[in-house]
């Protein structure tokens, strides 16, 4: 075994063979010289190595072998499938199996004279600038290698043979596939965990909307199964690499997502940019954005400011009538007045992107979303137009079903604790993935959570679904920046600094995420004593709540004996995730002026971690 850096004090050969593992996958995703096309390569690689790293972040793997939580008897296999992909990485790129002779090899050690040539591209960006950097075992792994001088700086891509290189990843990946056979049930489900976390950490690094096609690329397309041979073991046999669904699959559904988005945004959904990211056939086989009087009847009535959700029949141009409801948008007495020819556009506007993201498999499955099939503008006799989104039920559910939300669902018995703590952490794990994709709301109360009845007549608390995305919007969004109409029972969801409608300009005051998670706090709060927050705070019912009583309600909450209640009644976890919600930024250790204003810097990255070690992580941990 041709392991590295023999000889080195007290670090364990495991470890120094995982390091140039490490190393091996830096100087391959950071190797210059690739075909502009491929460039995605470089990311596969990357989040190659970062499965690596959080499958050894949980199998707790260190410089010694004492803290290694995988059974003592793998061990051995262990380190020879290290073994074979360090060999596999640092001999260059050369196929040299016990079945191939030796090739040349696919990289070179790049000099600072080296130039690009022809149509090879020369990419002046890190990829490591993209992935979390803070990864104490990647700095470990890369300073050990470092010291031991052993290995090149950089690589170079002497060709740009895609067969080659999609061989060498179908081995890696395989070899990986196989390291997280050696862990137990427990450990599955958690690397799981740890790799939806760093999911969304690269989420929060990568913003440029050619960066995230590249990591759509880089988990969308298929490696050719492969067969790994073990060499250093008694009897040396093969294991074949079978396909199934993996952790660069959500990693690519995620950055699918965020590019809409921002395709949106800069208002550059073009057919050419939804064939980069997978959906041109998807969306070309749907229906036009809007639903037109003739294919839709609303079925009762409802009050001309009402949130209400009413059933309607739907029958697009090319199918039959189906059952279906509309969410109407929230309005106000002087919104959107017909002859308010700019406010009126806008709304379209924001309507036919909203739908476009909702209506998106992708969102109604990651998200806990309701398939949007359109919207609809129903014109009122007093020229002012109503606006409504038009949704179909989950799958599984019965289409006539009309949903019921978290607000109906207080006037019943209060269900049992656990299956509070159920909902709540379902609704924070919601959120925490907004966030990722940085998808802000704005809209997070009682009435925007909805159940949906099972065959058996119950509601399932921990199958949430989110609606109410009436004024949600990219957190970069500026012409999707519609304010909400000031609303007192609505009001009293939202931060201080949002409440009546926030304004958004220049200097980024306005909704941002920290918002958005107090509208949480205020949530499980309510999910807590089982009443609306209106009855919470005394109130007989949201009408009677008026704007003048709206701007102390923050401090009510903090200081009006609730905590003390929550600790009582649910504990101290419980309590302290709500508290955390209610105070803001500073609880995740983000500074207020910092908390998500810039989805580029820093600190949109702290609070996101923030999110799940704060809140999410500990509700995960509640056990009843």
């Amino acid at each position: 075994m041709d392991a590295v850096g023999l000889g080195l004090g007290s670090v364990s050969l495991l470890f120094q063979v995982f390091a140039g593992c490490i190393k091996g996958y830096q100087l391959l995703s950071e190797a210059q010289g690739l075909k502009k096309d491929y460039q995605f390569f470089r990311i596969r690689f990357k989040t190659e190595q970062y499965r690596l790293l959080d499958w050894a972040t949980i199998g707790r793997l260190t410089e010694t072998d004492e803290t290694l939580v995988i059974n003592t008897a793998s061990k051995p296999l262990l380190l020879d499938v290290l073994d074979q992909q360090h060999r596999l990485m640092l001999r260059f790129g050369r196929l040299d199996d016990r079945l191939r002779p030796l090739t040349n090899p696919l990289l070179s050690e790049h000099h600072e004279s080296d130039h690009s040539k022809g149509n090879l591209l020369a990419d002046i960006d890190s990829v490591q600038n993209r992935f979390p950097d803070a990864n104490v075992l990647l700095n470990k792994s890369l300073e050990f290698i470092h010291s031991t001088s052993k290995f090149p700086t950089k690589l170079r891509w002497a060709i740009s043979d895609k067969a080659k290189i999609e061989e060498i990843l179908a081995k890696l990946t395989a070899l990986n596939d196989y390291l997280d056979q050696l862990l137990n049930n427990q450990q599955l489900q958690s690397l799981g965990n740890q790799q939806t976390r760093t999911n969304y950490q690269i989420m929060q690094l990568n913003n440029k909307v050619d960066h995230l096609c590249e990591l759509v690329q880089a988990g969308l397309f298929t490696l050719p199964p492969t067969t790994i041979f073990q060499f250093g073991m008694a009897g040396s046999h093969a294991y074949q690499d079978e396909p199934g669904p993996r952790r660069e699959a959500g990693l690519a559904s995620l950055a699918q997502f965020k590019a809409l988005m921002s395709a949106i945004d800069n208002a550059s959904l073009t057919e050419d940019f939804k064939s980069k990211l997978g959906l041109a056939k998807a969306t070309g086989e749907r229906q036009p954005l809007r639903v037109l009087s003739r294919e839709i009847e609303v079925l009762g009535k409802i009050l001309p400011l009402s949130t209400a959700r009413v059933s309607a029949w739907y029958k697009p141009s090319d199918a039959s009538w189906r059952k279906v409801w509309i969410e109407w948008k929230s309005t106000h007495p002087d919104f959107a007045q017909k002859t308010d020819e700019l406010n009126h556009h806008r709304t379209l506007s924001r309507f036919e992107a909203l739908v476009e993201l909702l209506r998106q498999d992708n969102a109604t499955k990651q998200f806990q979303t309701m398939r949007c099939l359109g919207y609809y503008v129903e014109e009122q006799s007093a020229g002012k137009p109503r606006y409504g989104f038009v949704f179909e039920n989950p799958e599984g559910i019965d289409p006539g079903l009309k949903p019921t939300s978290l607000m109906d669902l207080m006037e019943t018995r209060m269900p049992s604790l656990s299956a509070r703590v159920k909902l709540m952490r379902a609704l924070a794990e919601c959120l925490e993935k907004l966030h990722a994709v940085n998808w802000l709301h704005k809209g997070l109360r009682s009435q925007s959570v909805i159940f949906f009845q099972e065959y058996s007549g119950e509601v399932d608390l921990a199958k949430p679904y989110l609606s109410g995305f009436d004024y949600s919007r990219p957190e970069s969004a500026e012409y999707m920046s519609e304010s909400p109409p000031a609303v007192a029972a609505e009001d009293l969801y939202r931060h201080p600094a949002v409440q009546g409608g926030p304004r958004e300009d220049s200097y980024g005051f306005g909704f941002k995420k920290q918002h958005d998670i107090y509208s949480l706090g205020v949530l499980l709060l309510e999910i807590v004593y089982w009443k609306p927050i209106y009855a919470i705070l005394g109130f007989d019912s949201a009408q009677v709540v008026r704007p003048r009583e709206i701007a102390g309600v923050k401090t009510k909450l903090l200081k009006g004996g609730h905590e003390a209640y929550v600790r009582s009644y649910m504990g101290d976890t419980v309590a302290d995730i709500v508290m955390a919600c209610l105070n803001g930024p500073a609880a995740f250790g983000v500074m207020e002026n910092m908390g998500g204003g810039d989805p580029e810097s820093a600190s949109a990255l702290r609070l996101q971690e923030g999110l799940f070690e704060v809140i999410v992580k500990k509700l995960q941990g509640v056990s009843i």
